[in-house]
């Protein structure tokens, strides 16, 4: 009983955070390059339970093969015996199904997915061998043996992914609901024309690059001005970089759809536009600008899509979408609210009447 409150305690919190992202949401509407948030929620880290008295089960599920499954450069498996172990920042998790790929540094780690659906495990959690010691492979070319689950590489045995526990381990538990993560949605909003010189918008992927006094950051919103200086900057006064640095510009120049300005004909800079392919590990900071997640390099990329001049890039938020959104998420709180008020009945009468001689 005390476990079900737990449960619904934790859904009721995530829940609040929904609502925040999504009141978040519905207040940037408007807002020129804003993306939209979306709540990623995960139970928490499954634990192992144990029987502790009585007769052991003979555990007939500690037969049979992985089931191995290939998912572009990631692998995903599950095991009718034993289970896969992981590390996250709550604890280590088990689990009888496993969704993992090689990272940079040759770890095995669960991934999510890039902008362009490629894997990205910058995000991911560490898998652990059966000695509960994370896994290093020497290059991405692994294969997996179906029947005791080792991680091979050049024939060679890297180590073991199947974790068996004592014989009384009877399965696993969770305590509820958890916010994984906020994941931003960087999908296209609308093109608005404002004839305006300084105003841009980025047609396709990509981020216009802004120098702050905290470092590099990243930005959609395109409304830039001219300082005194001539210096080509954000409506907060930063800077907006080029190829070479810090943009100087007159009010008479010219871009072309990559980027490049010129003044009078001649070539003065290009603005570094790049997109970044490990959109997943970045944060937004405020003032319309992202920062990538500390310890985690940016995976930038040539600037493949078009420069439009004289117009904005709005949100793409839908208000009424978030609305409906709202709605759904109040409902749920309700529905939680009225478990705990049931749970706070039983145990009322568990105290008060069952308990009478």
């Amino acid at each position: 009983m005390f476990r079900g409150l737990y449960t619904v305690t934790s859904a009721m919190q995530t829940n609040q955070k929904k609502l925040d992202v999504v009141a978040n949401n519905i207040a940037n509407a408007n807002t020129n390059g804003f993306k939209k948030d979306v709540v990623i929620s995960e139970a928490f880290p499954e634990k192992l339970i144990s029987k502790i008295n009585g007769k052991l089960p003979s555990n007939p599920n500690n037969k049979g093969n992985l089931d191995v499954k290939r998912d572009g450069e990631g692998f995903f498996v599950t095991t009718p015996k034993g289970f896969f172990t992981v590390d996250s920042p709550m604890g280590r998790s088990y689990n009888r199904s496993l969704k993992f790929a090689v990272d940079n540094q040759g770890y095995l780690k669960t991934y999510t997915r890039d902008i362009n659906k490629g894997v990205d495990t910058t995000t991911g959690f560490y898998v652990l061998d059966s000695n509960g010691n994370r896994i290093q492979v020497p290059d991405k070319n692994i294969e997996i043996d179906k029947v005791n689950g080792n991680i091979l590489s050049n024939g060679q045995v890297i180590a073991n992914i199947i974790y068996n526990p004592p014989k009384n381990v009877i399965g696993t538990i969770n305590g509820g609901l958890r916010l994984d993560r906020i994941q931003t949605n960087f999908s296209l909003g609308q093109l608005i024309p404002t004839n305006n010189k300084l105003d841009f918008a980025i047609k396709g992927e990509g981020f216009f690059k802004i120098q702050t006094k905290s470092g590099i950051r990243y930005t959609r919103d395109g409304s830039f001005l001219i300082n005194d200086k001539g210096q080509l900057v954000t409506q907060d006064g930063n800077y907006v970089l080029g190829k070479n640095g810090v943009i100087t510009l007159s009010e008479d120049f010219k871009v072309t759809s990559d980027g490049k300005l010129y003044v009078d004909d001649s070539y003065v800079d290009q603005l570094d536009i790049v997109n970044v392919l490990n959109v997943n590990a970045l944060r937004k900071e405020g003032n319309n600008l992202y920062k990538v997640e500390d310890n985690v390099n940016p995976n930038e990329e040539q600037f493949k899509g078009e420069l439009i001049q004289g117009s904005l890039e709005g949100s793409n938020v839908s208000s009424i979408n978030e609305m409906v959104d709202m709605i759904s998420v109040l409902r749920e709180y309700e529905s939680d609210q009225k478990v705990i008020k049931a749970y706070d009945d039983m145990l009322g009468k568990a105290v008060n009447e069952i308990g009478k001689v």
